[in-house]
């Protein structure tokens, strides 16, 4: 998978540099504008949601590129806090830590009271995140606090979102010490 990803963008690569017949973007075809319309700037309008926005990234990366090249803009879509999908993730890789690395059968049973702390706590130009905490039921019958963040394109090679969690007490690796603090905003 990702060989022919890696062969497809360099199809593309090679397209854009081969293109002479690319043609330049024109700021009259209703698009939407940065920089008092003199350049396309990563500010520009999210989504692709006008006119044009398809042939648009055609011209300038030519057909390989157009269907290869990801948007590096954000989006701002973010996962809710209780989805299970996220709240999955962290089980499996909660259970994989403590397997792997400190030779533990310590799971998480369960979620419960998960609700949202602070979505996008510093503002619109960083990396969109959703803070969240919640309780978690362990195999060993204890309840402890944990903390995450679902981040936006974080997951695997920027394709997908992210997750990034603390159980309070069982940070045995210190990655967000003091006390979760860092998976805190």
């Amino acid at each position: 998978m990702r060989i022919r990803a890696l062969v497809a963008g360099l199809f593309g690569l090679a397209l854009i540099a081969t293109d002479a017949s690319a043609q330049p973007v024109h700021y009259g075809d209703g698009g939407p504008r940065g920089l008092n319309g003199s350049t396309y700037t990563t500010g520009r309008v999210p989504g692709g949601d006008y006119p044009g926005e398809r042939w648009d990234q055609v011209r300038r990366r030519g057909p390989g590129g157009a269907l290869v090249f990801r948007d590096p803009r954000f989006q701002n879509r973010l996962l809710p806090c209780d989805d299970s999908i996220a709240l999955e993730r962290i089980r499996e890789t909660f259970a994989e830590k403590e397997e792997r690395f400190w030779n533990s059968p310590l799971t998480i049973a369960g979620f419960d009271r998960v609700r949202v702390v602070s979505t996008n706590p510093w503002g619109q130009n960083n990396i969109p995140r959703r803070y969240c905490t919640g309780r978690a039921l362990l195999s060993d019958g204890r309840v402890r606090p944990v903390s995450f963040a679902i981040l936006e394109d974080q997951g695997i090679i920027g394709s997908t979102w992210g997750v990034e969690w603390c159980v309070h007490g069982l940070d045995r690796g210190r990655s967000f010490d003091p006390a979760c603090r860092m998976a805190r905003p």
